[in-house]
């Protein structure tokens, strides 16, 4: 089943320090940004980051729905 793309986050937003040393799935999206120089990966995590963002919105809004 193919899903509806989605609008990379904004730079400012793979910049953010507040998780540093966590372990999730956007902390390691974050890391792999700032190790790379290329713009096409840069890009695809920001993509990757905000595919990640969206599916933990569903995840909670399911988790709601269960209680």
């Amino acid at each position: 089943m193919s899903y509806s793309r989605v609008e990379p986050v904004d730079v400012s937003y793979m910049r953010k320090k507040k998780y540093h040393g966590h372990h999730t799935i956007c902390e390691t999206l974050r890391e792999i940004y700032m190790l790379s120089k290329d713009e096409e990966i840069r890009l695809r995590c920001r993509i990757a980051m905000a595919m990640a963002k969206k599916m933990q919105d569903k995840l909670k809004g399911y988790k709601q729905n269960t209680k």
